[in-house]
């Protein structure tokens, strides 16, 4: 009876070590390809949506955007179209169900790759909590890409050599504007 009981956690123990070692590829791959997960509280991911004065007619390309919480900000509070980039697997995974939940599909969309291969140039407005490292990798992409008239939200970390047009201080959140042609 003791060996039953042992035998039947072994399919619970395997599940749970394979759930583990997933969570594990996954924070090192975000973090060895942008920068680790760390969740924007809501009431943040809406300061930097209104901060960036933000409209229906925007299209928000989020570039690591782990559980999708600035996407359906912009598309339910502010009627924006709204495309998220995420290269971890198991948080893309969780986005594509929960655009599904939310009865999203039209608004919002979630594509898995690395933000530096996806082309951003449909966006109007473009939103970001990286690292340093990686933001300063990203300028030549923003500035190549990014038509005038974009506006770039930056949380925590700066781009030095963009044109900022309004920061919040006390949120460390910087917005940034393609110059005018």
């Amino acid at each position: 009876m003791l060996i039953d009981t042992f035998m039947s956690l072994i399919p619970v123990g395997c599940l749970v070590l394979l759930l583990a070692v997933a969570g594990i590829v996954s924070i090192l791959w975000t973090e060895l390809k942008g920068a680790p997960y760390v969740a924007t509280p809501r009431r943040t991911a809406r300061r930097m949506l209104e901060l960036a004065e933000i409209s229906s007619e925007d299209v928000v390309y989020d570039l690591g955007s782990g559980d999708g919480r600035l996407l359906w900000l912009a598309a339910q509070e502010f009627g924006a179209r709204a495309v998220g980039v995420e290269i971890d697997p198991i948080r893309y995974a969780w986005t594509k169900v929960l655009i599904r939940l939310k009865g999203l599909q039209g608004q919002v969309q979630v594509i898995r790759a690395d933000l530096f291969k996806v082309d951003l140039r449909p966006a109007s407005l473009v939103t970001v909590y990286l690292s340093r490292e990686t933001n300063r990798l990203l300028m030549g992409k923003l500035g190549n890409e990014l038509s005038p008239g974009t506006r770039i939200v930056s949380r925590k970390y700066t781009f030095p050599a963009l044109n900022l047009i309004r920061e919040d201080v006390a949120e460390e959140l910087y917005v940034y504007l393609i110059g005018k042609a």
